[in-house]
């Protein structure tokens, strides 16, 4: 079995090992966990995961949550496993419904326009999922719409 393991440990990539030590408790603040792995699904959702969404999620943390450097290495590696493993958005918006009010939800919705609008395309899966999340965050459609043309 020993050999298995290891053999099975050389195929792993050098990287993984520093992301198995990164933890949701690295980072410590499970919204903003929560808003930035949702702004990766919508910049994933048309299959055009590109830098310039990427640069715009950081721009946004960045400014809207005040994270240095490092916290937005944190959370971009943690957000991206988690992005990658979800199966449902449910986990992530019960998190931003028991943390923030809802003026506040608007506002993450007004985020995920802001990474959607970063390519200046809006795909229609992406507007598929911001309107899913809008739903299972309980913003009115009107303020879905407000947030969309701002």
């Amino acid at each position: 079995m020993d050999i298995i393991t290891s053999l099975l440990d050389r195929f792993k990539s050098p990287n993984k090992k520093d992301d198995d030590n990164i933890s949701i408790e690295t980072f410590g603040n499970n919204a903003i966990l929560a808003i930035c792995i949702l702004m990766i699904e919508v910049s994933r959702s048309d299959d055009n995961y590109d830098d310039v969404e990427k640069e715009k999620i950081l721009s946004i943390l960045k400014s809207k949550y005040e994270l240095d450097e490092t916290q937005l290495e944190i959370i971009m590696k943690i957000a991206n496993q988690k992005n990658e493993d979800m199966i449902s958005l449910y986990e992530w918006t019960t998190i931003i419904n028991n943390t923030y009010q809802y003026d506040e939800r608007v506002k993450i919705l007004k985020s995920l326009w802001e990474v959607a609008h970063a390519d200046n395309v809006i795909d229609k899966y992406e507007d598929y999922t911001i309107r899913k999340i809008a739903d299972l965050i309980y913003v009115k459609h009107s303020d879905f719409i407000k947030a969309k043309h701002k």
